[in-house]
């Protein structure tokens, strides 16, 4: 973490009510003027004002250095002076000087740690300086001396946003909302976090409650149709996005979203028009006119089919659909297998952006399914690589890997070998539980990529599963991690190397450095942690790690009876 970074706003609104303010004007939960204590010294008391005074006077000329300097001997000349810590606080942090500003702050603190605003800013300073189980100490300080303090919460809940302990976060949006019910910005956030754990459920009644709450937060009801998508709520999406458009008309990702809900209805000629909207804005990408081609086809329009090509980008796919189409009518493409086989493009990248697209947008088991036997039409005519490739690939899309295996068996046996192949069969037999086949497999791939990062994680990973070959994963890992040193993933797999050789300290440091990392929260890497933190014989933490787990994914094997086991 950069130490340079500002504060998040939550904090500059702590200072501003805690510690800004005139000269004279002391932080929050202070007397209204500075209190000195009696000293048996008059100089010394004498001589701590002066400075006091100066130090307000260099401020007020822009002084910054220089009022920090003379603020800094107050406290050395009276230690009991309050208002003149918090302004040497203010300083330093306007200076960035957060190892300074901490040591003032831990002296204020220990003079009146019954200051909830005190423990915020102490552990505002602990989060810059990556400090963070003090930080939360500090917040939950906060918290206890003033439960109605939404500050603390607020602090509170930045501090496990940046520590992506969304579950936790989840808990203090709740309790903020207790405290403010009529809050739509709360209920607003809240969605926010639910969407980022896929709670879909708890995401939209905390985005209905929104719009009741303020109806003019339109992007509420962007994304509450968005959730209801993804939740294969048809209508109600429909419904969510023809409202937030009247808004919000040129919002082409609304646009988008609505003409997939309208396709998985069944309603094709209404999501070509939706998509031409598209196709003339110039917020067009080579994915809507793959997009618009496959809903022409859906909609029996074959001959506008090659006319919606995209001018570049997808080439494998504009030839396939144009392919298809022609198909259709009856025209088998002749030069399709010489054609598709020379095209020169990127196959992977197009199957994982065009083909998961369509899959995500129009519905995963019809848009599948229609794309397969597609292809498959094809491939009957045409023994062409690139068309047996695409069909394992829409397999594994729709998560039909035992069907897809074959396939690429196939393409191995009777095409020239590359690593994507291998690749793709790894994952097939990795989800089928297939250890020997996913490890021979990722091998073949580092034949042709021996210091591929990702698959020196994939097969390091595999072994640590499998609790076999331990040290050969760590060096595996410790590759990978050369490449890309804060990958969460590789992080996570390191720790649960570490984890299955018992170093329990190696395994939580790398396990909790891969979740900070994380763009969510992850359900896997807390199951993990959990059983770290088990070894290392902190049983409540464990328990803390699985129940943030099990309110990821309810439905994870083996989280509910650690559970049931351990707690008390």
């Amino acid at each position: 973490m950069t130490m340079r970074n500002t504060f998040q706003s939550t904090t500059w609104a702590l200072l501003v009510l805690a510690l800004c303010g005139c000269s004279a004007t002391p932080a929050a939960g202070f007397e209204t003027a500075p209190h000195w204590r009696q000293s048996e010294a008059p100089n010394e008391k004498a001589r701590a004002i002066a400075h006091y005074l100066s130090a307000i006077i260099y401020a007020g000329q822009g002084k910054e250095a220089e009022s920090i300097e003379e603020m800094a001997r107050v406290p050395e000349l009276d230690p009991g002076a309050v208002t003149p810590m918090e302004q040497l606080i203010r300083g330093y942090l306007r200076e960035e000087k957060y190892d300074e500003a901490l040591k003032v702050c831990e002296k204020a603190v220990a003079q009146r740690p019954d200051q909830a605003v005190l423990h915020i800013v102490l552990g505002q300073i602990y989060h810059q300086l990556g400090r963070l189980d003090d930080a939360m100490e500090a917040f939950n300080t906060a918290i206890r001396l003033e439960p109605d303090n939404v500050m603390g919460y607020g602090a509170l809940v930045d501090l496990q946003e940046s520590r992506n302990d969304l579950t936790a976060a989840v808990g203090v949006y709740e309790r903020l909302i207790e405290l403010s019910p009529e809050s739509a910005g709360l209920y607003y956030q809240l969605a926010l976090v639910l969407i980022r754990i896929n709670d879909k459920e708890g995401a939209i009644e905390a985005l209905r409650k929104t719009i009741e709450l303020n109806p003019r937060l339109v992007r509420a009801r962007y994304l509450l149709g968005v959730v209801h998508l993804e939740a294969n709520q048809i209508e109600e999406c429909i419904a969510q996005l023809r409202a937030y458009m009247q808004e919000r008309p040129n919002d082409m990702d609304a646009v988008d979203n609505l003409a997939g809900a309208q396709a998985r209805a069944g309603r094709f000629e209404q999501a070509i028009a939706l998509f031409q909207r598209i196709l003339s804005s110039n917020q067009v990408q080579p994915q809507h006119h793959i997009a618009s081609m496959y809903l022409h086809l859906r909609a029996k329009r074959f001959d506008e089919v090659a006319a919606l090509s995209p001018p570049e980008g997808a080439p494998y796919f504009e030839m396939l659909f144009r392919a298809i189409a022609q198909a259709e009518r009856g025209e088998f493409p002749e030069l399709l297998e010489k054609s598709i086989e020379s095209t020169e493009g990127d196959l992977d990248t197009e199957c994982g952006v065009y083909l998961n697209n369509l899959i995500y947008l129009f519905g995963q088991q019809d848009t599948g399914q229609w794309i397969y036997d597609a292809v498959s039409k094809l491939a009957e005519r045409a023994n062409s690589r690139v068309l047996h490739i695409i069909r394992a690939r829409t397999l594994m899309a729709m998560e039909n890997h035992a069907d897809a295996v074959p396939v690429l068996d196939h393409v191995l046996a009777n095409f020239t070998p590359d690593k994507w192949v291998h690749y793709y069969l790894a994952i097939c037999h990795e989800e089928l539980d297939h250890f020997e086949e996913t490890e021979r497999h990722l091998k073949a791939y580092l034949e042709f990529s021996p210091d591929e990062p990702d698959i020196l994680n994939f097969l390091a990973y595999l072994y640590a599963e499998e609790g076999v070959k331990l040290d050969q994963a760590i060096d595996l890992l410790n590759r990978a991690l050369a490449a890309d040193p804060e990958n969460p993933y590789y992080l996570d797999s390191l720790g649960w190397a570490f984890y299955k050789q018992g170093r329990a300290e190696e395994a939580v440091d790398h396990i909790q450095r891969a979740i900070y990392g994380m763009d969510k929260d992850d359900a896997i890497l807390r199951d993990h942690l959990g059983d770290a933190y088990l070894l290392r014989g902190d049983v409540e933490a464990a328990l803390g790690e699985w129940r943030r787990a099990l309110r990821l994914d309810p439905k994870m094997p083996g989280l509910q009876e650690k559970l049931d086991r351990h707690q008390p």
